[in-house]
């Protein structure tokens, strides 16, 4: 019994210990269009280190519902595009990048799935990726404290989308896609 109750307190001071509080990474209505713990409502799923991942959309229009005004010919008629992308946490900007170019809807650049990103160390084993800014829109840089809810980018179309979105995902190490991506719900 001894034995199991060190195990018990054990288990518990290390889960306190990753204990972070995270919002979303947006402000108003938007759509979870890939988030969940199975593969068939999330493909972030299939990558170890991106599980639990979230793509989210902006919705509006007449309905509320709709991620687009008119037909998806345009980056600009998506919702998303051009939003403020906010930070989830209070800490520190261990990664920025800005300068690849946004894709034109049909197209994914593949060779650099990320695209333009932030990444901010919430603890000291949990990393938050926010992925697909917009080119040039980076306001941050390597080593800025952020505060939960600051401006980062504006949400864009680069790296491996193909419509304007906010990726979001946390991991267990700073080399996107290594470790074990990190449920924080």
């Amino acid at each position: 019994m001894k034995n199991t109750l060190g195990l018990i307190i054990l288990l518990v001071c290390s889960a306190a210990l990753h204990a972070v509080e995270y919002r979303l990474p947006f402000s108003g209505r938007w759509f979870v269009a890939q988030g969940g713990d199975t593969p068939n409502v999330n493909q972030h799923m299939r990558a170890q280190a991106q599980w639990y991942g979230f793509d989210f959309m902006k919705t509006g229009g007449k309905s509320g519902r709709e991620l687009t005004k008119g037909a998806a010919t345009s980056l600009d008629a998506f919702f998303s595009w051009e939003e403020p992308v906010l930070s989830p946490v209070d800490e520190e900007v261990i990664d920025a990048v800005a300068t690849f170019p946004d894709n034109p809807i049909g197209s994914k650049d593949t060779k650099n799935p990320e695209g333009n990103q932030v990444v901010i160390k919430a603890a000291a084993d949990r990393f938050v990726f926010l992925a697909h800014m917009q080119k040039g829109s980076v306001r941050v840089k390597i080593g800025d404290r952020v505060k939960s809810g600051d401006v980062l980018g504006l949400c864009g179309n680069s790296g491996n989308t193909d419509a304007p979105h906010v990726h979001m995902h946390v991991q267990d190490t700073l080399v996107l896609n290594t470790g074990f991506g990190q449920n924080i719900s």
